[in-house]
């Protein structure tokens, strides 16, 4: 019988007073159940939200300090873009790899040069984060730079932060 993976992820919370200053802490764990009928196969591992915000954070960063050429346009694409921003490039511009992505000189997907400037909040949902900043972005066709709030969502995918 063909096994497959079933993996679900959920927070526990488990709460415990300090007696010193009445703070709570929260421990989460991640539940993955493996088989069909999950008889076999249980894991919990503790995971650190802190850490994987950070993840998130450097991730977009690093994306974002990509310079425009063939090198960086690969990167980006391998590394950075989500299943689902690789399946618009599929069927918006029949791009199907990075080698493909590379010879269509995407000019205009690096017009924008941004920066992250200031880091309000970092949410986690599900598999998503959602990231409150601010940015300062240079329009490298116009010759501009502008400030922006802006919210940039990142996907968890394959063990990496990717861009949605």
């Amino acid at each position: 019988m063909f096994k497959y993976i079933l993996l679900i992820s959920f927070a526990v919370l488990v709460s415990c007073s300090n007696n010193n200053n009445d703070k709570e802490t929260i421990k989460r764990v991640e539940i993955i159940l493996s088989d069909e009928d999950f008889k076999e196969n249980v894991e919990v591992k503790e995971y650190d939200e802190d850490k994987l915000k950070n993840l998130a954070l450097s991730s977009l960063k690093e994306f974002y300090s990509l310079p425009y050429n063939q090198y960086s346009v690969r990167i980006a694409y391998e590394k950075f873009y989500s299943t689902n921003y690789k399946e618009v490039l599929r069927k918006s511009r029949n791009i199907r790899n990075a080698d493909e992505y590379v010879q269509s000189d995407p000019s205009l997907d690096f017009e924008f040069e941004t920066t992250i400037e200031k880091v309000y909040n970092i949410k986690l949902e599900g598999q998503k984060a959602y990231i409150d900043a601010d940015s300062s972005v240079y329009d490298r066709v116009e010759d501009t730079t502008s400030k922006a709030r802006q919210t940039f969502v990142m996907s968890y995918e394959n063990n990496k932060w990717v861009i949605l």
